[in-house]
């Protein structure tokens, strides 16, 4: 520590590791008011001393990804974003994969930052100004400041209370918090099942992210996922039961199959089993082509093109998805304004599902090909994937689905209608899309594309044309 001759009259000097973390113990107390003083001192110095501004915001980093849902930590790293935007990114790549640090960039963008005032010419009431480390003034509480002088100077940087300033490494044990494993467990309508799936799958340990969501074909939960040293986030799937037995062996047939299939463009399956019931750990997405809706012709383009090209693998593996629709197109997370990728879901669920259940209540009729209605049109087949992509398609570019009406108008008018505006003279079918739309979605199968792979050229030709 400096001596009292070396600073100016009223203003103090600390020694700097201490003062770090003793402010990083700050944010971790129960004391709202402390956690306050500690996020506001934080990112005064973080703003005033360039040598302790890189240490700071990597501890806050590496804190936020093991504690995502540590509000003061968020919180002090949101504000010191806000002027060190570049930093903090490098910071949260350097702390977790590509993936998570795009997740937690964007939560900082939503999170409330701490009302800091970075100017230091003069003291405000009930504060002084110190020099940390020698290079830079700061405001800090005096309450603050006494609870550090009280404190003792010898601290050891690995002592319970300083855990978090700890750097990740993979002997490094990590155990989520009990209390609130058993609150959102107990929050979650299927908890007891999903911890059941836990304790079966591959994983050393799962923080449950909550909360629990339904959708056609399971209850699903976003999940940190543990194993060994390296963490993730992934969705954890409980799918519908239906006839026991000869139901759960037909559905975990076909997960295995989507699980083996590992090509780019379809969506990833960790881990699965069959106990309570059938379920799956597949790699995070977000949001569907659905939930998008209308896309720019740019981004339309690119989304065909990059789904055609999934189709086409994933035919040349024998798969067939058998629903496809703008519901099971989902997206990985935009990741530092990286363009979010679109991914087939749900490979081959609807034909072991349409065995036991109403097809209609597992796939969106407006976009199911005639041979789901007639058996006149033959089996459900690849050929049937090139049609309803193409139907996914056409609500890509459009943003309308091809029919509207009840189940019955609906069946009417895919076994004798068109969509009206699947036409070349629809201006949103721009370059010859139109024609490549309808000739996918034509109600006869051989009238269609023959391979996925043809249709896929098909549309890189008007890509490369008009892009």
């Amino acid at each position: 520590m400096a001596s009292e001759g070396d600073q100016p009259s009223g203003r103090d000097s600390v020694e700097t590791d201490s003062f770090i973390r003793s402010l990083f113990a700050g944010l971790a107390t129960p004391d709202n008011r402390l956690i306050r003083h500690a996020g506001y001192i934080l990112c005064q110095t973080a703003n005033a001393n360039d040598q302790l501004r890189p240490r700071i915001i990597n501890g806050l980093a590496q804190w936020a990804v093991r504690q995502d849902h540590h509000e003061a930590v968020l919180r002090t790293l949101a504000t010191i974003q806000n002027r060190y935007d570049t930093t903090v990114q490098k910071a949260l790549l350097n702390a977790t994969d590509r993936r998570q640090a795009g997740l937690l960039y964007n939560r900082l963008q939503s999170i409330r930052p701490w009302e800091v005032t970075f100017e230091t010419d003069e003291d405000g009431e009930g504060e002084t100004l110190v020099d940390v480390g020698g290079s830079g003034m700061i405001r800090v509480p005096r309450e603050f400041l006494d609870r550090i002088r009280e404190s003792e100077t010898d601290a050891d940087s690995t002592s319970p209370q300083n855990k978090h300033l700890q750097t990740s490494s993979p002997d490094q044990n990590r155990n989520w918090s009990q209390f609130s494993r058993r609150k959102q467990l107990a929050e979650m309508p299927h908890g007891q099942e999903f911890a059941s799936v836990e304790a079966q799958s591959k994983f050393d340990e799962f923080e449950f992210l909550g909360p629990e969501n339904e959708s056609r074909y399971s209850h699903s939960v976003r999940t940190r996922t543990l194993e060994g040293s390296q963490e993730d986030i992934a969705i954890v799937r409980l799918y519908r039961d239906q006839e026991p037995g000869s139901f759960d062996r037909a559905l975990g047939s076909q997960i295995e199959d989507w699980a083996a299939t590992e090509t780019p463009g379809v969506v990833g399956i960790q881990d699965w089993g069959d106990s309570p019931r059938p379920w799956a750990v597949t790699e995070f997405t977000e949001e569907t082509l659905w939930e998008r809706g209308q896309l720019t012709p740019e981004e339309a383009l690119k989304t065909a093109l990059d789904l055609t090209a999934s189709l086409a693998q994933l035919h040349q593996r024998d798969r067939i998805h058998g629903g496809i629709d703008p519901h099971c197109i989902r997206y990985t997370p935009a990741i530092f304004g990286d363009r979010p990728e679109p991914m087939v879901d749900n490979v081959g669920l609807i034909p072991v599902y349409r065995q036991f259940d109403n097809p209609a209540s597992y796939t969106d009729p407006r976009y199911a090909a005639p041979e789901y209605f007639t058996e006149a049109h033959g089996n459900i087949s690849h050929a049937t994937d090139i049609y309803q992509l193409g139907m996914t398609l056409y609500t890509a570019f459009t943003g309308d689905p091809p029919y509207e009406g009840e189940l019955s108008d609906i069946r009417t008018q895919v076994l004798k209608d068109r969509p009206l505006g699947l036409s070349p003279d629809n201006p949103e079918l721009p370059g010859g899309i139109g024609e490549i739309l309808a000739k996918a979605t034509a109600r006869e199968k051989l009238a269609r594309y023959e391979t996925a792979t043809q249709f896929h050229n098909a549309v890189r030709t008007v890509y490369d044309r008009l892009l």
